[in-house]
């Protein structure tokens, strides 16, 4: 089956496609002028109007020349977008159009039209705009058609949020993220940059760049008088490094900071296969005050389909070694939607690890990466809308049960059930990295290959700089790299 697409007054697609990806994965889909109209087949027709000011947006969606259902939305039903005009038409045309392949599909989406990463910061933006909380209720609810309880869910974690949310502080912090691109094997799910198996020598090659890069990236924020707020170093697999290669990278931080005054020092160490005692108190030797050790799973089965070399048994085994070396955050990572899984699995894998009690749970969606082995192997890329409630149910029942509570959320393209990646945590453990690289609230600067730092500017903007995915194009081309950090950063 393909739907086409008829424009009238606008030419609205990339967030029409973007639209119709919340519904169906699998349809194609072409955009045409509504002077080429031919009824045939399944098709949408998507008007844009303006008289007196007021903008409206009508869709009808048609099969084989027989009107199914139609739509209309006008701009003064609108509250949040009235001072941007052009994202006003937008979000008219986009509500008719949404509500026609709704009843298409017959689906209610849980965050209505919104497809963007940061749902909260759109609540963040409102208040700045002096909306009051009822107000931005409204807005969720009526414009964004979200349902009552994820609006629930985001004035939860906002509630979280709004305690680091101090913009003239924000403003001189910077938050440092080091790359490490190596992993001991795949997971069919992931799409990062990542090198399986690397030889020693290739790795000590790469940190010695990597380091180099560390440190003219701290002299810049130094010079610039910008505080360290936070250190992630996240990956691939960071912990596939000896502690030789752990105690290098740690290096150029040290060297300009005292890293027991830093809030937060996070280390993915999230496959158990690659942890040792001696690793982990390697780590606690430099500083890092929180880990991650992720299971995605504790389903035997599951973990070896999707190229997860170690078992539930490992998971628990290394995370006591972690509590024995002296780790007192630790946060552990599910994934909902593995091929094969339903809610009973994710019950069974909830109620492990909530037995363990780590500080930090965070729960994500599966989404299907283009680059990812699970995605090109998939005859068929399902939305799992029931399936991922019941399993969203499962988690946030459990967590809530034994005192977590949600503290930051993000979403991606092609997630299933159009749902969420939801971080839980335990009464004041929440991650302080999380939150202000989800909500752009400071400078990120990131070190390594095919990290991206996001500047902060002057008027609020946050600037990319995405470093090179290439071994060979990150050590050859780093000054470019430099210098671009440094251009951005004289504009703060």
């Amino acid at each position: 089956m393909k739907l086409t697409f008829y424009f009238s007054g606008h030419n609205y697609e990339y967030e029409s496609r973007n639209d119709l990806r919340i519904f169906d994965l699998n349809i194609d889909c072409e955009f045409k002028s509504i002077d080429e109209l031919n009824k045939d087949g399944l098709l949408l027709i998507s008007i844009l109007e303006e008289e007196g000011g007021v903008a409206t947006g009508k869709a009808c969606l048609y099969l084989n020349n027989n009107l199914m259902f139609k739509s209309e939305y006008n701009s003064n039903e609108i509250l949040m977008e009235c001072e941007n005009s052009k994202k006003l038409k937008k979000t008219v045309v986009i509500k008719a159009i949404h509500n026609v392949l709704k009843n298409y599909y017959n689906v209610t989406p849980d965050y209505g039209i919104l497809t963007g990463v940061r749902v909260v910061k759109t609540m963040i933006t409102a208040r700045k705009h002096h909306k009051t909380n009822d107000e931005i209720t409204r807005i969720l609810k009526e414009t964004y058609e979200v349902t009552d309880e994820k609006i629930k869910l985001l004035w939860d974690i906002l509630s979280v949020e709004e305690n680091y949310i101090k913009e003239e502080q924000n403003n001189k912090n910077y938050n440092l993220y080091i790359s490490i691109p190596f992993c001991p094997s795949k997971c069919s799910y992931c799409s990062f940059t990542s090198f399986v198996n690397c030889k020693e020598d290739k790795i000590n090659d790469y940190i010695e760049s990597l380091v180099y890069e560390t440190e003219e990236t701290i002299k810049m924020a130094i010079k610039k008088g910008l505080n360290l707020n936070t250190v992630y170093i996240g990956g691939g697999t960071p912990s596939v490094l000896n502690e030789n290669q752990i105690n290098t990278i740690f290096g150029p931080i040290k060297k300009y900071y005292d890293l027991s005054t830093i809030k937060e020092v996070t280390f993915e160490a999230g496959r158990p296969d690659t942890l040792t005692e001696e690793k982990l108190s390697c780590l606690k030797k430099n500083k890092v005050n929180r880990i991650s050790i992720n299971p995605q799973t504790m389903n035997e089965r599951t973990l070896k389909d999707v190229g997860r070399n170690h078992t539930s048994a490992d998971i628990a085994s290394k995370y006591e070694l972690a509590r024995k070396v002296g780790f007192e955050c630790i946060n552990m990572d599910v994934i909902l939607g593995l091929p094969g899984e339903d809610e009973t699995d994710v019950k069974d894998t909830i109620a492990e690890i909530v037995r363990l009690r780590p500080e930090n749970i965070t729960v994500h969606a599966l989404a299907y990466k283009k680059k990812s082995e699970l995605t090109r192997e998939s005859a068929q890329l399902n939305k799992d809308y029931e399936l991922i409630r019941k399993m969203n149910n499962v988690i946030y029942k459990e967590c809530q049960s034994v005192g977590y509570k949600p503290y930051y959320m993000y979403r991606q393209k092609n997630i299933k059930g159009n749902s969420e990646n939801v971080g839980f945590t335990l009464p004041g453990k929440e991650s302080i990295y999380n939150m202000v690289i989800i909500e752009e609230l400071e400078s990120i600067l990131a070190c390594g290959l095919g990290a991206s730092s996001k500047i902060k500017t002057e008027c609020g903007r946050h600037v990319p700089v995405h470093n090179f995915k290439s071994l060979e194009e990150y050590k050859s081309r780093m000054k470019e790299i430099i210098d671009k950090k440094n251009e951005l950063l004289k504009i703060l």
